[in-house]
């Protein structure tokens, strides 16, 4: 998988922010828990730091889903977003674990990042009015230029942190379930994403990715038309859907936290002989695939528009 995108030239960057340095931050984002974020974060992330591109994970998500994702939610070294959490208060660079997996490091999330979050936040946006919102991308900023792909996974309950991460991101990924609650969860990240581009400014350069549907029977054309029409209606008819799609595949999901592998390690194990995984393991790790090709060459296309 070959990167689209050049990583910022720490070195020749322009006063303020280097906003056409950062086409390589992608924001996974809904308004509603339990769509996929954490899971399609760690498994795109996963599946560029294989292909050799060096990733990055920020987990801003209290509940930390992406440490049960890749295995380290018992390990030693997981501090719940403590560092997370002190960069945010002091402005400081952050400070990733290195090689969680080979070109993968992590910002870690966790529970640090509940209330006592909130109450930090709360005396910083007193102080900074809407400026506030820009200090993840502060303390992102010295580090960025070591990556060539970065991921923010965000939380659905915390407004504040989800506009920290829409301020610091270039393309926002919007998955969703055809559950029939998916409106709601668009509308309330629509309504963010406005705040931080049209309304306060704070990130004229972000832009709407894709909506990724996620945990979905591959064959089921007419769910899915109307989840399109869902889409439309609160997003506008230009809100691109994104071809590929998550499968259902509830067994190999269960499996993935239980061993804190993923997908494509577990395919991997799979076809080394380990019949304690699905079958249903390689269909899922060829929609990840699909899908991240297909986000990176989106992205790409739209830089490209953009400068033409």
């Amino acid at each position: 998988m070959a990167s689209p995108f050049e990583a910022p030239d720490a070195h020749a960057q322009p006063h303020g922010i280097p906003w056409e340095s950062l086409s390589h931050i992608f924001m996974f984002g809904n308004g509603k828990g339990g769509v996929g974020k954490s899971s399609i974060s760690a498994n795109a992330a996963g599946k560029a730091a294989r292909s050799g591109l060096r990733t990055l994970i920020i987990d801003c998500n209290a509940q930390g889903n992406i440490a049960r994702e890749l295995g380290y939610k018992r390990a030693e070294w997981n501090d719940g977003g403590a560092g997370l959490i002190e960069s945010l208060r002091t402005g400081a660079p952050l400070t990733p674990v290195e090689n969680v997996r080979e070109n993968l490091d992590v910002v870690l999330g966790g529970p640090a990042l509940g209330d006592e979050f909130g109450i930090f936040f709360h005396t910083l946006l007193a102080k900074e009015g809407p400026q506030a919102y820009l200090r993840l991308l502060t303390c992102l900023l010295p580090i960025a230029h070591r990556y060539q792909i970065i991921v923010l996974d965000t939380p659905p309950e915390n407004p504040s942190l989800q506009r920290l991460a829409l301020a610091a991101a270039r393309w926002l990924v919007i998955p969703v379930k055809s559950d029939g609650g998916a409106e709601d969860g668009l509308a309330q990240i629509g309504l963010e994403f406005s705040y931080v581009k049209f309304v306060s400014h704070i990130n004229p350069h972000i832009a709407l990715l894709g909506v990724l549907l996620f945990d979905t029977g591959r064959n089921y054309s007419g769910i899915h038309a109307d989840v399109r029409l869902q889409v439309q209606k609160v997003l506008g008819a230009e809100a691109h859907m994104f071809k590929h799609l998550i499968g259902h595949t509830e067994s190999v999901a269960r499996l993935v936290r239980k061993r804190g592998l993923l997908v494509h390690e577990l395919a991997e194990q799979r076809a080394n002989g380990d019949r304690s995984v699905p079958g249903a393991v390689t269909g899922l790790d060829s929609d990840y695939e699909g899908f991240t090709e297909e986000m990176f060459a989106r992205a790409l296309e739209l830089r490209k528009d953009a400068a033409a």
